[in-house]
């Protein structure tokens, strides 16, 4: 676990006790914490959306409350709305986000956990950029050292070989292709080159 930030607000905030706590604790509300968080200074447009996709994903707020949280002339509301257009509550992971985001700040239009069918069955893809016949995956932290990493390796290189006869390029991301603003952009141009080649139509998307 990382450092615990503390931010400081006008708001009056709620105390609670949190459970196993003896002493009260100072709280906002989640809606009024993901709008500051995207409004901090200097904060970069991926990783304000990183947090409200979560939210959003998990049911925890509407884009409703969040928009009804976005005061006109606060330092930093201008950001905070350009994340709310780019929210993406199909999102399933924080790397998904900040794979997405800069795709779609490039002009391309990825869709979120797609399913796709093939001869060896559906397969839901993290990304696809239908136009470009593209899917992007991204993969986080997989052991394949052990007898079961080995055979979920075999079965991910037949669901991809799968997927790449439908005509799809796939584009493999991992953190450090997404955690800064250099590796976006060269996710943008890995994305842009794998699009260049032939693509034909008759394409399954679920």
């Amino acid at each position: 676990m990382g450092p615990v930030v503390l931010h400081r607000h006008q708001e009056e905030p709620e105390v609670v006790t949190p459970p196993g706590c003896t002493s009260p604790w100072p709280v906002t509300h989640l809606t009024r914490a993901l709008v500051r968080h995207a409004m901090e200074p200097g904060r970069h447009l991926p990783w304000a959306v990183v947090p409200w996709d979560a939210a959003l994903h998990a049911g925890m707020v509407t884009r409703t409350e969040i928009a009804a949280e976005l005061t006109t002339g606060l330092k930093g509301v201008g950001t905070a709305r350009a994340a709310l257009a780019l929210v993406d509550p199909a999102c399933e992971s924080p790397g998904e986000t900040l794979t997405r985001v800069p795709l779609v700040l490039a002009g391309l239009r990825p869709r979120s956990q797609v399913v796709l069918r093939t001869r060896r069955g559906e397969f839901r893809v993290d990304l696809l950029l239908e136009d470009e016949g593209v899917i992007v995956e991204f993969d986080g932290v997989v052991k394949y050292g052990s007898a079961g990493g080995r055979e979920a390796l075999v079965l991910e290189k037949d669901r991809e070989d799968a997927l790449r006869e439908l005509g799809y390029t796939v584009v493999r991301v991992r953190w450090h292709d997404v955690v800064s603003e250099q590796g976006r952009k060269q996710l943008v141009q890995r994305v842009r080159q794998a699009a260049t080649g032939p693509w034909r139509s008759g394409r399954l998307p679920g």
